[in-house]
């Protein structure tokens, strides 16, 4: 371990990489970007369309713009959103299954991806199964749920961990699958030269498993954040539209005050969801991009 630190292996010890020298296109090189740009077009539009314009109508009519109202209001909704202990509670519920759930599903399916890429005995029929809970009914995990576990949990303060552990069993074998197959493509010829330099599991772990695991747990971190709202469905079917306290997540939020037509609190915590999410998931797509 100490030769490794003081030396070094060669794929550990590049210097900066030098600035490209900018080259103009070839022809071919132009029009495959044409190409390109083409055949995305549709989809640039799709998203402009269907989610970009009507995320900036719902935004205008935050601060009071379109819906029938002539004049501009400017943060007066926000502040109102603020106030209420309503919204708080959704909000902090739904930062705190994020901060407990998106970590801890991240280290079990990279410790289960690294368990099943080592081929131990009982793994293939592990590899096999793994995937069940994604395809199994929604409402049949629920009424598995209800019928394993006392009513009483499901109304108390407990009524949070179990649905933090409906989030991981269901999704832990899609982002294990994930990893698994960003473990089968680093090279076993790192792991080897390692081994003979005298670096331990740890230390491939850290220097050669992990950075090369870069694009494949920044896209795992992003798909985490995007299920762990979609929990919301095993929440309503759990608790109703007004469940305990507990599981009170920013859906509940949004669809009770859609169905009580408060449409300016609706908009205000539509656009203080969206804009976390959008933040947070730039952010780690740009660390994952300049680490990788």
């Amino acid at each position: 371990m100490q030769r490794l630190k003081k030396n070094g292996l060669t794929w550990m010890n590049r210097g900066p990489a030098s600035p490209l020298r900018h080259t103009p296109l070839s022809p071919r090189s132009r029009r495959r970007r044409r190409t390109g740009l083409l055949l995305s077009a549709p989809v640039f539009l799709g998203v402009l369309v269907f989610f970009a314009l009507p995320f900036c109508m719902v935004a205008g009519y935050s601060f009071g713009l379109g819906g029938g109202q002539s004049r501009f209001l400017g943060f007066e909704h926000y502040r109102k959103v603020f106030s209420s202990q309503t919204f708080l509670l959704a909000a902090g519920n739904t930062l705190k299954f994020l901060a407990l759930g998106v970590p801890l599903l991240i280290v079990l399916s990279l410790g289960l991806a690294l368990l099943l890429h080592r081929a131990l005995p009982g793994t293939t029929f592990c590899s096999s199964t793994i995937l069940l809970p994604l395809v199994l009914p929604i409402a049949s995990i629920v009424m598995l749920t209800e019928g394993l576990i006392p009513a009483s949990a499901l109304e108390g303060p407990q009524a949070f961990y179990v649905l933090l552990a409906l989030y991981l069993w269901k999704n832990c074998g899609y982002l294990t699958i994930l990893l698994l197959a960003g473990l089968s493509l680093i090279p076993k010829e790192l792991y080897d030269v390692a081994a003979i330099e005298g670096a331990g599991g740890y230390a491939r772990l850290r220097f050669i498993t992990l950075p090369h695991l870069g694009p494949s747990l920044t896209f795992s971190v992003v798909l985490a954040i995007i299920n762990s709202f979609k929990s919301y469905r095993e929440a309503f079917l759990l608790g109703g539209r007004y469940p305990h306290e507990s599981i009170y997540l920013m859906q509940h939020f949004l669809n009770n005050n859609f169905e009580n037509l408060s449409y300016a609190r609706l908009a205000v915590a539509s656009v203080m969801t969206a804009l976390p999410i959008i933040a947070f998931t730039v952010v780690i797509l740009v660390c994952g991009r300049r680490h990788s």
